[in-house]
């Protein structure tokens, strides 16, 4: 051990060491540290994912049939931080409304209540860099599998607008109607949906009558159920021209067989303009025959 060391008090041996590995503050306590270097941290993450597509899983290799299911759960693993910390802030909400209620002028209380909201900014900033990275990173999975990254469950939304489309779980939706909620990530405008799960040799033809349909409602939504077929093709659409999308999955869990056509009658429950319906199956026939019933314009694409 060099002797300045041994000879050091133990607040100097401290600072040397806050110095060298910097220090995080106690609980409660102001914290003066950056949320993050934004640049330094996309730089990283572009590391991480050429690491995935060049090193860990490349072409030539078993493991590249492996590697889309990879980037997805890292994508995966970011949005789901997004959400512990969304909750995180969520939990503070009654602590804030109790301490703005409960102020008396005292310096105890309003001590008390400016660290709650410095811990609600600090955490609601996590939180927005931590949509920033999967963002970015959702941005990759498309551009190296082709396909558009969504979670399995709930929605893709981005409230620092970093998404070309805005993903919203039909349950999400219908709820924030409901409960006459504004909630400026959800998308707002005429929605149109689109039925049809049969494969699909003529891209173009599809994205062509969606094309039209935007030209006709610059404002549209588009909805569908995401399956595969023209509804993975009209997501693309989507996700290529910035239209913002409501998503209509079928609950397997709570419904077992039934889920598609329960799928269905929730997505009519959105009551949108009209139905564009490509070849699908007996599902796709359900959801036609229902909208005609409910008096929902329906344009079969052959």
């Amino acid at each position: 051990m060099p002797t300045h060391a041994q000879h050091s008090s133990p607040t100097a041996v401290i600072c040397e060491n806050l110095e060298r590995f910097g220090g995080a503050p106690a609980k409660g306590e102001p914290d003066p540290r950056a949320i993050w270097d934004e640049s330094e941290a996309l730089a990283g993450l572009d590391t991480v994912l050429d690491a995935f597509v060049e090193e860990i899983a490349p072409d030539g290799t078993q493991l590249a049939d492996e590697r889309e299911s990879l980037l997805w759960g890292f994508v995966n693993t970011l949005h789901m931080q997004t959400v512990r910390l969304d909750r995180a802030v969520d939990r503070l909400s009654p602590k804030l409304k109790e301490l703005q209620q409960s102020q008396d002028g005292t310096e105890i209380n309003a001590w008390e209540l400016e660290r709650i909201i410095e811990r609600a900014q600090h955490l609601g900033d996590r939180r927005d860099a931590f949509e920033r990275l999967r963002d970015a990173a959702a941005e990759r999975y498309r551009s190296d599998t082709g396909n558009t990254w969504r979670p399995r469950h709930g929605s893709h939304t981005s409230r620092t607008s970093q998404l070309t489309s805005a993903a919203i779980d039909a349950r999400d939706f219908l709820r924030a109607r409901e409960q006459s909620k504004a909630q400026a990530h959800l998308p707002e405008g005429t929605l149109v949906a689109v039925t049809g799960s049969k494969p699909v040799d003529d891209a173009d033809r599809i994205c062509a009558a969606l094309d039209q349909v935007r030209t006709k409602y610059p404002d549209m939504v588009l909805v569908h159920g995401g399956g595969p077929g023209a509804e993975k093709i009209a997501a693309r659409w989507a996700e290529s021209r910035g239209v913002h999308q409501v998503v209509c999955k079928p609950d397997w869990n709570a419904h077992g067989r039934a889920a598609p056509f329960r799928r269905n009658d929730e997505l009519l429950r959105l009551l949108p303009k009209g139905v564009i319906a490509f070849p699908g199956s007996g599902i796709t026939d359900n959801l036609v025959d229902k909208a005609t019933q409910l008096g929902i314009p329906v344009h079969r694409a052959a």
